[in-house]
């Protein structure tokens, strides 16, 4: 258990290399650890969490899980409700604009185009 917990510490700090080498020294015996080693080092620039909280970016799931339910759960998966492709992500846009107060914003945009003749 304190191998993990310094593990998890060393990701949080943004050292990936250290989590990778902890890994490699299971991967021989283990192929979880192995999956680890490949996972960890294809995706470590995306890992370096100290730098995007030092950054003042969000690093947890919480806000995208969120956004997923207000804009796709609350709006697209009603009862009976069926959409095309293209229908399903035109309303997700509307709503996502709605929802980040910028739905005016668009409406201004919009209104101040030509119109076709």
């Amino acid at each position: 258990m304190h191998w993990l917990e310094e593990v998890k510490q060393a990701l949080w700090d943004g050292q990936v290399e250290e989590v990778i080498s902890a890994c490699k020294a299971f991967a021989s015996s283990h192929e979880l650890a192995r999956k680890a080693v490949h996972y960890f080092y294809t995706n470590a620039d995306r890992m370096r969490y100290d730098r995007f909280r030092a950054a003042g970016y969000m690093i947890g799931s919480g806000t995208v899980e969120s956004g997923c339910k207000q804009i796709v759960s609350h709006r697209l998966k009603l009862p009976g409700a069926q959409w095309t492709v293209e229908g399903a992500v035109t309303t997700a846009k509307a709503r996502a604009a709605w929802l980040s107060g910028q739905w005016q914003s668009l409406c201004d945009q919009r209104a101040a185009l030509p119109l076709a003749i």
